[in-house]
Protein backbone atom coordinates (compact mmCIF):
# COMPACT_ATOMS: atom_id res chain seq x y z
CA UNK A 1 0.00 0.00 0.00
CA UNK A 2 0.99 3.69 -0.74
CA UNK A 3 1.43 5.91 2.31
CA UNK A 4 0.75 9.93 1.35
CA UNK A 5 0.09 13.06 3.79
CA UNK A 6 -1.98 16.05 4.11
CA UNK A 7 -3.91 18.43 6.85
CA UNK A 8 -6.10 17.73 9.89
CA UNK A 9 -8.09 20.91 9.31
CA UNK A 10 -11.48 19.59 7.75
CA UNK A 11 -11.71 21.57 3.64
CA UNK A 12 -14.58 23.80 3.99
CA UNK A 13 -17.83 21.89 2.16
CA UNK A 14 -19.64 25.43 1.64
CA UNK A 15 -19.44 25.57 -2.33
CA UNK A 16 -20.62 22.32 -4.38
CA UNK A 17 -18.44 20.90 -7.22
CA UNK A 18 -18.58 23.72 -10.01
CA UNK A 19 -17.27 20.52 -12.46
CA UNK A 20 -19.65 18.92 -14.67
CA UNK A 21 -18.42 15.44 -17.32
CA UNK A 22 -20.64 17.26 -19.39
CA UNK A 23 -18.37 20.29 -19.68
CA UNK A 24 -15.73 18.49 -21.42
CA UNK A 25 -16.01 16.78 -24.60
CA UNK A 26 -16.32 13.09 -24.80
CA UNK A 27 -13.15 12.42 -27.74
CA UNK A 28 -11.03 15.25 -28.66
CA UNK A 29 -7.67 14.67 -30.65
CA UNK A 30 -5.50 17.16 -27.88
CA UNK A 31 -5.93 17.14 -24.33
CA UNK A 32 -5.87 20.62 -23.75
CA UNK A 33 -9.57 20.34 -25.40
CA UNK A 34 -11.05 18.79 -22.31
CA UNK A 35 -10.21 22.38 -20.44
CA UNK A 36 -13.41 23.88 -20.13
CA UNK A 37 -14.42 27.61 -20.13
CA UNK A 38 -13.38 29.22 -16.68
CA UNK A 39 -10.70 26.30 -15.87
CA UNK A 40 -6.49 25.44 -16.20
CA UNK A 41 -5.06 23.01 -16.88
CA UNK A 42 -2.73 22.86 -13.60
CA UNK A 43 -1.21 19.64 -14.27
CA UNK A 44 -1.10 16.45 -16.73
CA UNK A 45 0.97 12.76 -16.34
CA UNK A 46 0.36 10.27 -18.73
CA UNK A 47 1.28 6.13 -18.42
CA UNK A 48 -0.23 3.53 -19.33
CA UNK A 49 -3.46 2.70 -17.90
CA UNK A 50 -5.33 -0.08 -20.02
CA UNK A 51 -2.38 -1.87 -21.30
CA UNK A 52 -2.22 -0.81 -24.81
CA UNK A 53 1.56 0.49 -24.04
CA UNK A 54 0.28 3.70 -25.22
CA UNK A 55 0.85 6.43 -23.10
CA UNK A 56 -3.06 7.97 -21.31
CA UNK A 57 -3.42 11.29 -19.89
CA UNK A 58 -4.27 12.54 -16.47
CA UNK A 59 -5.71 16.17 -16.55
CA UNK A 60 -5.94 18.35 -13.15
CA UNK A 61 -8.09 21.34 -13.70
CA UNK A 62 -8.36 24.10 -11.25
CA UNK A 63 -10.85 27.21 -12.01
CA UNK A 64 -9.16 30.07 -13.32
CA UNK A 65 -8.85 33.11 -10.51
CA UNK A 66 -11.61 35.77 -9.79
CA UNK A 67 -9.83 39.46 -11.00
CA UNK A 68 -11.51 40.64 -7.77
CA UNK A 69 -10.47 37.62 -5.45
CA UNK A 70 -7.48 35.67 -6.77
CA UNK A 71 -6.25 34.32 -3.63
CA UNK A 72 -10.72 32.92 -3.28
CA UNK A 73 -11.04 29.14 -2.68
CA UNK A 74 -10.98 27.48 -6.14
CA UNK A 75 -12.20 23.70 -6.89
CA UNK A 76 -9.84 21.26 -8.70
CA UNK A 77 -11.25 18.60 -11.18
CA UNK A 78 -9.71 15.28 -12.47
CA UNK A 79 -10.11 14.37 -15.83
CA UNK A 80 -8.63 10.94 -17.16
CA UNK A 81 -8.45 9.89 -20.59
CA UNK A 82 -7.34 7.06 -22.48
CA UNK A 83 -5.61 7.02 -25.70
CA UNK A 84 -7.09 5.25 -28.44
CA UNK A 85 -5.78 3.55 -31.52
CA UNK A 86 -7.17 5.94 -33.99
CA UNK A 87 -5.12 8.40 -32.01
CA UNK A 88 -8.21 10.30 -30.58
CA UNK A 89 -8.69 10.61 -26.87
CA UNK A 90 -11.29 9.27 -25.24
CA UNK A 91 -12.75 10.73 -21.58
CA UNK A 92 -13.20 7.68 -19.05
CA UNK A 93 -13.52 9.53 -15.72
CA UNK A 94 -14.43 13.26 -14.58
CA UNK A 95 -14.50 14.19 -11.52
CA UNK A 96 -15.56 17.63 -9.62
CA UNK A 97 -14.72 16.41 -5.57
CA UNK A 98 -11.60 13.46 -5.77
CA UNK A 99 -9.52 16.35 -5.50
CA UNK A 100 -8.58 19.01 -2.46
CA UNK A 101 -9.40 22.41 -3.63
CA UNK A 102 -7.31 25.91 -3.14
CA UNK A 103 -7.50 27.38 0.07
CA UNK A 104 -9.15 24.36 1.50
CA UNK A 105 -6.59 24.36 4.01
CA UNK A 106 -5.35 27.35 6.16
CA UNK A 107 -1.35 26.07 5.77
CA UNK A 108 -1.87 24.86 1.83
CA UNK A 109 -3.12 27.82 -0.20
CA UNK A 110 -0.72 26.80 -2.96
CA UNK A 111 0.20 23.04 -2.90
CA UNK A 112 -1.28 20.94 -4.90
CA UNK A 113 -2.55 17.33 -4.98
CA UNK A 114 0.25 14.98 -6.49
CA UNK A 115 -0.82 12.96 -9.37
CA UNK A 116 1.80 9.84 -10.55
CA UNK A 117 1.29 6.60 -12.70
CA UNK A 118 3.36 3.50 -12.11
CA UNK A 119 2.82 0.18 -13.71
CA UNK A 120 -1.47 0.71 -14.87
CA UNK A 121 -2.20 2.46 -10.99
CA UNK A 122 -3.24 6.05 -10.84
CA UNK A 123 -2.05 8.02 -7.78
CA UNK A 124 -3.63 10.82 -6.38
CA UNK A 125 -1.62 12.48 -3.20
CA UNK A 126 -2.76 14.84 -0.71
CA UNK A 127 -0.46 16.55 1.95
CA UNK A 128 -1.70 19.33 4.51
CA UNK A 129 -0.94 20.83 8.12
CA UNK A 130 2.16 21.62 10.03
CA UNK A 131 1.84 20.80 13.58
CA UNK A 132 -0.84 18.57 13.07
CA UNK A 133 -1.02 16.24 9.11
CA UNK A 134 -2.66 14.65 7.25
CA UNK A 135 -1.58 12.27 3.95
CA UNK A 136 -4.01 10.91 2.06
CA UNK A 137 -2.99 8.37 -1.47
CA UNK A 138 -6.01 6.80 -3.38
CA UNK A 139 -5.36 4.45 -5.91
CA UNK A 140 -6.79 4.36 -8.97
CA UNK A 141 -7.33 1.21 -12.18
CA UNK A 142 -8.37 1.40 -15.06
CA UNK A 143 -11.29 -1.83 -15.11
CA UNK A 144 -14.31 -2.55 -17.42
CA UNK A 145 -13.82 0.77 -19.17
CA UNK A 146 -14.07 2.94 -15.91
CA UNK A 147 -11.37 4.03 -13.07
CA UNK A 148 -11.88 2.13 -10.01
CA UNK A 149 -10.49 3.25 -6.42
CA UNK A 150 -8.44 0.14 -5.46
CA UNK A 151 -7.04 1.38 -2.80
CA UNK A 152 -5.88 3.90 0.04
CA UNK A 153 -3.52 5.04 2.79
CA UNK A 154 -4.15 7.67 5.35
CA UNK A 155 -1.40 8.83 7.98
CA UNK A 156 -2.85 11.21 10.53
CA UNK A 157 -0.52 12.74 13.10
CA UNK A 158 0.63 15.34 15.83
CA UNK A 159 4.02 16.58 16.09
CA UNK A 160 3.17 17.68 20.20
CA UNK A 161 1.59 14.69 21.10
CA UNK A 162 3.95 11.91 18.87
CA UNK A 163 0.77 10.65 18.24
CA UNK A 164 0.35 8.46 14.32
CA UNK A 165 -2.42 6.51 12.93
CA UNK A 166 -1.85 5.03 9.82
CA UNK A 167 -4.54 3.60 8.09
CA UNK A 168 -4.54 1.04 4.82
CA UNK A 169 -7.56 -0.22 3.10
CA UNK A 170 -7.03 -2.56 -0.02
CA UNK A 171 -10.76 -2.08 -1.92
CA UNK A 172 -10.31 -5.46 -3.96
CA UNK A 173 -9.83 -8.02 -0.82
CA UNK A 174 -11.61 -6.05 1.45
CA UNK A 175 -8.76 -5.90 3.82
CA UNK A 176 -8.01 -2.99 6.36
CA UNK A 177 -5.16 -2.21 8.75
CA UNK A 178 -4.79 0.34 11.27
CA UNK A 179 -1.67 0.95 13.28
CA UNK A 180 -1.58 3.68 16.23
CA UNK A 181 1.80 4.79 17.34
CA UNK A 182 2.27 6.81 20.82
CA UNK A 183 4.89 7.71 22.34
CA UNK A 184 5.66 5.05 25.61
CA UNK A 185 4.99 7.66 28.55
CA UNK A 186 7.20 5.19 30.79
CA UNK A 187 9.98 6.40 28.72
CA UNK A 188 10.93 10.39 29.82
CA UNK A 189 12.85 10.66 26.68
CA UNK A 190 9.85 9.92 24.54
CA UNK A 191 12.18 7.39 22.44
CA UNK A 192 10.25 4.20 22.81
CA UNK A 193 7.00 4.35 20.99
CA UNK A 194 3.82 1.81 21.66
CA UNK A 195 2.31 0.00 18.54
CA UNK A 196 -1.29 -1.13 18.53
CA UNK A 197 -2.75 -2.81 15.38
CA UNK A 198 -6.49 -3.92 14.30
CA UNK A 199 -7.35 -6.05 11.06
CA UNK A 200 -11.58 -5.30 9.83
CA UNK A 201 -12.95 -6.17 6.52
CA UNK A 202 -14.37 -3.26 3.97
CA UNK A 203 -17.17 -3.71 1.51
CA UNK A 204 -15.34 -4.71 -1.96
CA UNK A 205 -18.33 -3.40 -4.24
CA UNK A 206 -16.55 -1.54 -6.69
CA UNK A 207 -16.07 2.59 -5.60
CA UNK A 208 -14.81 4.77 -9.00
CA UNK A 209 -13.39 8.12 -9.53
CA UNK A 210 -16.56 9.96 -9.65
CA UNK A 211 -17.75 8.15 -6.27
CA UNK A 212 -15.10 9.61 -4.34
CA UNK A 213 -15.36 12.61 -2.71
CA UNK A 214 -12.21 13.54 -0.22
CA UNK A 215 -13.93 16.31 1.86
CA UNK A 216 -15.80 13.90 3.44
CA UNK A 217 -12.87 11.25 4.34
CA UNK A 218 -14.37 9.13 7.27
CA UNK A 219 -10.68 9.67 9.43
Amino acid sequence: MLIGLAGLTTPNPESGPAFKADMVPATATRATAFVPAGWLLEKQISGDLNGDNRPDPVLMLVERPSASAPEARRERALVVLINEPTGQLRRVATSGTALYCTGCFASDRTVAPDLAISKGTLSVRHLSGVEQSLDVTQRYRFDNGRVRLVGESVMQSSRLKLDTTYKRTDYLTGQQQTEHIVADPADPSGAKQLVTRKEAKVPTAPRFLEDVNVASLNL
